[in-house]
Protein backbone atom coordinates (compact mmCIF):
# COMPACT_ATOMS: atom_id res chain seq x y z
CA UNK A 1 0.00 0.00 0.00
CA UNK A 2 3.20 2.52 0.85
CA UNK A 3 3.97 2.05 -3.03
CA UNK A 4 0.62 2.63 -4.04
CA UNK A 5 1.17 6.09 -1.86
CA UNK A 6 -1.90 4.95 0.29
CA UNK A 7 -0.99 6.24 3.60
CA UNK A 8 -1.24 3.31 6.58
CA UNK A 9 0.34 2.31 9.85
CA UNK A 10 0.65 -1.35 11.24
CA UNK A 11 -0.39 -2.23 15.01
CA UNK A 12 -1.47 1.68 15.39
CA UNK A 13 -2.90 1.17 19.23
CA UNK A 14 -5.88 2.62 20.56
CA UNK A 15 -7.42 3.44 23.89
CA UNK A 16 -10.34 1.23 25.03
CA UNK A 17 -12.82 3.12 27.53
CA UNK A 18 -15.79 2.13 29.39
CA UNK A 19 -18.02 4.64 30.40
CA UNK A 20 -15.16 7.27 30.25
CA UNK A 21 -12.96 5.23 31.99
CA UNK A 22 -9.90 3.25 30.44
CA UNK A 23 -10.07 -0.48 30.72
CA UNK A 24 -6.95 -0.65 28.04
CA UNK A 25 -5.26 -1.02 24.34
CA UNK A 26 -5.99 -2.21 21.27
CA UNK A 27 -3.99 -2.66 18.27
CA UNK A 28 -5.62 -2.37 14.75
CA UNK A 29 -3.52 -4.73 12.12
CA UNK A 30 -3.22 -2.11 9.44
CA UNK A 31 -4.76 2.05 9.68
CA UNK A 32 -4.92 3.24 6.52
CA UNK A 33 -5.84 6.59 5.68
CA UNK A 34 -6.12 8.72 9.22
CA UNK A 35 -9.10 6.26 9.53
CA UNK A 36 -10.91 6.04 6.45
CA UNK A 37 -10.40 2.09 6.65
CA UNK A 38 -8.76 -0.46 8.89
CA UNK A 39 -7.52 -3.64 8.29
CA UNK A 40 -8.30 -6.68 10.19
CA UNK A 41 -5.87 -9.86 8.75
CA UNK A 42 -6.77 -13.29 9.34
CA UNK A 43 -5.90 -16.47 7.92
CA UNK A 44 -8.81 -19.19 8.61
CA UNK A 45 -10.57 -21.66 6.63
CA UNK A 46 -13.61 -19.31 6.48
CA UNK A 47 -14.49 -16.03 8.05
CA UNK A 48 -17.00 -16.73 10.70
CA UNK A 49 -20.09 -14.37 12.39
CA UNK A 50 -17.44 -14.24 15.05
CA UNK A 51 -14.65 -12.02 13.22
CA UNK A 52 -17.44 -9.98 12.18
CA UNK A 53 -18.97 -9.19 15.44
CA UNK A 54 -14.82 -8.34 16.20
CA UNK A 55 -14.46 -5.98 13.51
CA UNK A 56 -17.49 -4.46 14.51
CA UNK A 57 -15.86 -3.80 18.06
CA UNK A 58 -12.95 -2.24 16.65
CA UNK A 59 -14.99 0.15 14.37
CA UNK A 60 -15.99 1.41 18.10
CA UNK A 61 -13.27 2.03 19.26
CA UNK A 62 -11.52 3.41 16.80
CA UNK A 63 -14.50 5.15 14.80
CA UNK A 64 -12.71 4.18 11.27
CA UNK A 65 -15.18 4.78 8.51
CA UNK A 66 -14.89 1.12 7.36
CA UNK A 67 -13.39 -2.21 8.27
CA UNK A 68 -12.12 -4.79 6.07
CA UNK A 69 -11.81 -8.35 7.01
CA UNK A 70 -9.04 -9.86 4.94
CA UNK A 71 -8.93 -13.81 4.78
CA UNK A 72 -5.86 -15.59 3.55
CA UNK A 73 -6.97 -18.99 4.98
CA UNK A 74 -8.67 -20.19 1.31
CA UNK A 75 -7.28 -20.52 -2.24
CA UNK A 76 -8.37 -17.24 -3.08
CA UNK A 77 -8.69 -13.92 -1.34
CA UNK A 78 -11.66 -13.09 0.87
CA UNK A 79 -13.01 -9.56 1.64
CA UNK A 80 -15.80 -8.72 4.06
CA UNK A 81 -16.60 -5.13 3.62
CA UNK A 82 -18.17 -3.60 6.89
CA UNK A 83 -19.10 0.11 7.27
CA UNK A 84 -19.27 1.83 10.66
CA UNK A 85 -22.84 1.63 10.96
CA UNK A 86 -22.38 1.35 14.88
CA UNK A 87 -21.23 5.32 15.74
CA UNK A 88 -25.07 6.29 16.06
CA UNK A 89 -26.02 3.40 18.66
CA UNK A 90 -26.23 4.36 22.28
CA UNK A 91 -26.37 2.97 25.73
CA UNK A 92 -30.61 3.20 25.64
CA UNK A 93 -30.22 0.50 22.91
CA UNK A 94 -29.38 -2.01 25.47
CA UNK A 95 -32.07 -4.70 26.15
CA UNK A 96 -31.71 -7.64 28.40
CA UNK A 97 -34.33 -9.95 29.67
CA UNK A 98 -33.62 -10.91 32.96
CA UNK A 99 -33.70 -15.03 33.24
CA UNK A 100 -36.60 -16.94 35.84
CA UNK A 101 -34.27 -17.53 39.06
CA UNK A 102 -33.50 -20.61 39.25
CA UNK A 103 -34.02 -22.17 42.91
CA UNK A 104 -30.51 -23.76 43.06
CA UNK A 105 -29.05 -20.37 42.93
CA UNK A 106 -27.43 -19.09 46.12
CA UNK A 107 -28.18 -14.88 46.37
CA UNK A 108 -30.33 -15.29 42.70
CA UNK A 109 -31.24 -11.65 43.06
CA UNK A 110 -27.41 -10.58 43.53
CA UNK A 111 -26.51 -13.50 40.89
CA UNK A 112 -28.96 -11.88 38.67
CA UNK A 113 -27.67 -8.30 38.81
CA UNK A 114 -24.01 -9.39 38.34
CA UNK A 115 -26.04 -11.01 34.63
CA UNK A 116 -27.18 -8.01 34.20
CA UNK A 117 -23.70 -5.96 34.41
CA UNK A 118 -22.17 -8.91 32.33
CA UNK A 119 -23.98 -8.28 29.36
CA UNK A 120 -24.34 -4.57 29.36
CA UNK A 121 -20.52 -5.06 29.72
CA UNK A 122 -20.68 -7.17 26.21
CA UNK A 123 -22.76 -4.99 24.47
CA UNK A 124 -21.13 -1.81 25.43
CA UNK A 125 -17.55 -3.13 24.40
CA UNK A 126 -18.68 -6.01 22.12
CA UNK A 127 -16.28 -8.96 21.39
CA UNK A 128 -12.02 -9.65 20.86
CA UNK A 129 -10.39 -8.26 23.30
CA UNK A 130 -7.91 -9.45 25.92
CA UNK A 131 -9.17 -10.57 29.75
CA UNK A 132 -8.03 -7.76 31.40
CA UNK A 133 -9.91 -4.85 29.53
CA UNK A 134 -13.58 -6.96 30.26
CA UNK A 135 -12.14 -7.60 34.07
CA UNK A 136 -11.71 -3.73 34.18
CA UNK A 137 -15.03 -3.27 32.60
CA UNK A 138 -16.57 -5.60 34.45
CA UNK A 139 -15.92 -3.54 37.81
CA UNK A 140 -16.79 -0.37 36.57
CA UNK A 141 -20.40 -1.45 35.72
CA UNK A 142 -20.44 -3.06 39.09
CA UNK A 143 -19.62 -0.01 40.82
CA UNK A 144 -22.38 1.77 38.14
CA UNK A 145 -25.08 -0.65 39.83
CA UNK A 146 -24.20 -0.22 43.44
CA UNK A 147 -22.28 -3.51 44.01
CA UNK A 148 -19.80 -3.90 46.55
CA UNK A 149 -16.65 -5.65 45.57
CA UNK A 150 -12.84 -6.77 46.02
CA UNK A 151 -10.52 -7.53 43.69
CA UNK A 152 -7.94 -10.48 44.30
CA UNK A 153 -5.42 -10.86 41.82
CA UNK A 154 -3.30 -13.09 44.13
CA UNK A 155 -3.22 -15.95 46.23
CA UNK A 156 -0.26 -17.27 48.51
CA UNK A 157 0.56 -20.60 47.95
CA UNK A 158 1.88 -21.82 51.80
CA UNK A 159 3.27 -25.18 53.07
CA UNK A 160 3.80 -25.95 56.63
CA UNK A 161 2.99 -22.53 57.87
CA UNK A 162 5.61 -20.93 55.07
CA UNK A 163 4.84 -18.35 52.11
CA UNK A 164 6.20 -19.91 48.88
CA UNK A 165 4.91 -17.87 46.60
CA UNK A 166 1.83 -15.96 44.62
CA UNK A 167 -0.80 -18.21 42.55
CA UNK A 168 -2.12 -15.45 39.91
CA UNK A 169 -6.33 -15.52 41.13
CA UNK A 170 -8.51 -12.92 39.16
CA UNK A 171 -11.55 -13.04 41.11
CA UNK A 172 -14.03 -10.18 41.44
CA UNK A 173 -15.56 -10.77 45.24
CA UNK A 174 -19.36 -9.38 44.89
CA UNK A 175 -20.51 -8.00 48.40
CA UNK A 176 -18.83 -10.65 50.18
CA UNK A 177 -20.59 -13.59 48.62
CA UNK A 178 -19.93 -14.31 44.83
CA UNK A 179 -16.96 -14.82 43.19
CA UNK A 180 -16.73 -13.86 39.79
CA UNK A 181 -14.01 -14.71 37.12
CA UNK A 182 -14.10 -12.62 33.50
CA UNK A 183 -12.34 -13.67 30.79
CA UNK A 184 -12.41 -14.37 27.08
CA UNK A 185 -11.31 -17.61 25.80
CA UNK A 186 -12.24 -19.55 22.80
CA UNK A 187 -12.39 -22.62 24.58
CA UNK A 188 -13.73 -23.94 28.25
CA UNK A 189 -12.60 -27.43 29.63
CA UNK A 190 -13.34 -29.18 32.74
CA UNK A 191 -9.63 -28.33 33.77
CA UNK A 192 -10.24 -24.96 33.90
CA UNK A 193 -13.37 -25.13 35.90
CA UNK A 194 -12.28 -27.50 38.51
CA UNK A 195 -8.92 -24.60 38.66
CA UNK A 196 -11.84 -21.91 39.67
CA UNK A 197 -13.65 -23.76 41.95
CA UNK A 198 -10.41 -24.28 43.73
CA UNK A 199 -9.80 -20.63 44.03
CA UNK A 200 -13.31 -19.38 44.75
CA UNK A 201 -13.08 -22.41 47.95
CA UNK A 202 -10.40 -20.33 48.77
CA UNK A 203 -11.18 -17.01 49.04
CA UNK A 204 -14.21 -18.91 51.08
CA UNK A 205 -17.18 -18.23 48.67
CA UNK A 206 -19.99 -20.74 48.46
CA UNK A 207 -20.91 -19.59 44.87
CA UNK A 208 -18.85 -18.89 41.65
CA UNK A 209 -19.86 -17.23 38.03
CA UNK A 210 -17.63 -17.80 35.20
CA UNK A 211 -17.81 -15.01 32.39
CA UNK A 212 -16.40 -15.64 28.93
CA UNK A 213 -16.90 -12.62 26.83
CA UNK A 214 -14.94 -14.50 23.64
CA UNK A 215 -18.12 -15.36 21.85
CA UNK A 216 -20.88 -13.09 19.91
CA UNK A 217 -22.89 -13.22 23.22
CA UNK A 218 -21.33 -13.66 27.19
CA UNK A 219 -21.34 -17.22 27.99
CA UNK A 220 -21.84 -17.42 31.97
CA UNK A 221 -21.59 -20.34 33.87
CA UNK A 222 -22.85 -20.76 37.69
CA UNK A 223 -21.07 -22.97 40.34
CA UNK A 224 -22.45 -23.70 43.94
CA UNK A 225 -19.91 -25.44 45.73
CA UNK A 226 -20.82 -28.22 48.10
CA UNK A 227 -21.15 -26.79 51.58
Amino acid sequence: MKKRGIACEEEKGFEVAYEGERVGLYYVDVWVEQGKMLLELKVTPMLAPLHKAQAISYLKVTDADLALLVNYGKKSLEIERLPNFVRDMSQKDFIWHQPPVNPQWLYPELVNVIQHACHRVHFTLGTGFLHQIYRRAVMIEFRRQGLGYDYIKFLPVEYEGHILGQQPARLIVVDGKIAVAAFALQHIDDGLREEFKARVRRVGMPFGVMVNFYGTTPNIEMMRLQE
